[in-house]
């Protein structure tokens, strides 16, 4: 749900709280009736004065209620801002074929302002014939990190990329089959949120020599709801 509509969500909440109350309190004097009867009004008789005060502070409850709820959403909107402004951001920052030394390389780099902590790397090289096909890795690529500094880079290389695949050759320049990266980067921020960049790249040919930069076919940041845990 967007943040912007989270005061609206909060503001029906009190109403809704406000309604309950007011029923609630309802049933509690009905049953107290049941015992010994309650006077609404004095002696004298109830006067439209009194039902006005009476209202009126109700009222006033509610919208107290509701000014509370209204300044909480603020703080959280305002501490929330100040956390995306302030945690680690993981992207690719260079997906590049060297023909001359038959290598891959993926440079990894912190945008943000805070270190990311806890990475877990997991990439692997993939010889596939869809290479938009959702792809995933396996487990046992997993390269662990402590953490990588803000403007900060971490960079994997795969080498021998097309000698270890020389019978693939004339498929790869005909683009029928493909070299694809794909994996994901987990991390947790300084707030103690994780995140993971889900990474989808292939290398590409002109027919007769491979393209120096690679195709990001997939690039994903998300928020995860756990922690992930990698390993026994």
């Amino acid at each position: 749900m967007s943040t912007r509509w989270q005061w609206a969500i909060d503001l029906g909440r009190v109403v809704v709280y406000a309604l309950a109350f007011v029923g609630f309190t309802a049933i509690i004097l009905e049953v107290v009736s049941l015992y010994r009867p309650i006077k609404w009004c004095p002696t004298e008789g109830c006067s439209i004065q009194g039902s006005l005060e009476a209202i009126s502070s109700s009222l006033a409850t509610i919208f107290a209620l509701a000014a509370v709820i209204i300044a909480m959403q603020a703080l959280r909107v305002q501490r929330n801002a100040a956390e995306a402004e302030l945690r680690a951001y993981m992207f690719i920052d260079r997906a590049e074929y060297d023909s001359t030394t038959d290598t891959i390389e993926i440079a990894l780099r912190n945008c943000g302002s805070t270190p990311a902590l806890n990475l877990e790397i997991v990439l692997d090289l993939q010889l596939v014939e869809d290479r938009d096909k959702d792809l995933e890795a396996s487990i046992n690529c997993l390269y662990p990190f402590g953490a990588i500094g803000p403007d900060k880079y971490q960079t994997l290389d795969w080498p021998e990329v097309c000698s270890k695949r020389r019978a693939e050759l004339d498929h790869l320049h005909k683009q029928t089959k493909h070299i694809c990266v794909v994996g994901w980067i987990s991390y947790d921020d300084i707030f103690g949120a994780r995140h993971q960049l889900r990474v989808q790249t292939a290398l590409t040919s002109d027919g007769k020599q491979f393209r120096k930069k690679l195709d990001i076919v997939r690039l994903v940041n998300r928020s995860l709801a756990i922690k992930v845990v990698v390993g026994p």
